[in-house]
């Protein structure tokens, strides 16, 4: 607790007025879809959705508006979805199910400096979808005979390209310039096209932890 204490003293960031700084990040993501169902298989098993790790890699450019507020336009790549449960019996195993969305994403975020180096943020994203796929493995038992299969199946024709989020959250900036960002994007577009007007809109939830590194230009 005492380290954590002094670390919190000690650690501190220097806003300049009118200076512009780029910061290389990288990170992990944890994410689902909203209203994405379980996953049905007759007479088997229902797969229950979960979360899907995933990561995020790229960078922003940051202007100082003034001693206490920011604005940051960001470029990264993150590898986000869904995924489901595995299932495992005498006769079957499925594993690895997983939807996976590519999306090159544009954030420009709104930070507010509460106190040296810790600031609150939230803002606007717009994302395009790079790839798309449903993946899954199935290994089945018959007797003495093993099968496996390995699905990967684009699904491009059936998600929309186009993603608009609000990402919202906290950092902390320290004095070696290492900048510790946690965020979660709040999906407002749909992500499946919807032919049935019975189907519910899926949007993006993303939760995003990163750290940077800040370089004053």
């Amino acid at each position: 607790m005492a380290a954590i204490v002094l670390c919190c003293v000690t650690a501190k960031a220097q806003n300049y007025v009118g200076e512009f700084s780029i910061m290389p990040k990288v990170g992990f993501i944890s994410s689902s879809l909203t209203n994405m169902p379980n996953i049905d298989f007759p007479e088997v098993h229902e797969l229950k959705k979960g979360f899907a790790p995933g990561f995020i890699v790229g960078a922003e450019v940051e202007y100082q508006v003034a001693q206490q507020v920011s604005v940051a336009a960001g470029l990264n790549y993150s590898l986000q979805g869904n995924r489901w449960k595995n299932f495992t019996s005498a006769a079957l195993d499925i594993k690895d199910t997983k939807l996976v969305l590519g999306y090159i994403n544009l954030p420009i975020v709104t930070n507010i400096y509460l106190f040296d180096g810790f600031a609150i943020k939230a803002g606007i994203q717009l994302g395009y979808l790079t790839n798309a796929h449903i993946q899954s493995s199935f290994t089945g038992r018959y007797g003495g005979t093993i099968l496996s299969e390995n699905v990967d199946e684009s699904i491009m024709y059936d998600t929309n390209k186009l993603d608009v989020s609000i990402p919202m959250g906290i950092s902390y900036e320290f004095d070696n310039a290492l900048v510790l960002d946690a965020r979660y994007n709040l999906g407002l577009t749909r992500v499946n096209k919807l032919s049935d007007p019975n189907e519910k809109a899926m949007k993006n939830s993303v939760f995003v932890i990163s750290l940077g590194y800040k370089f004053p230009l």
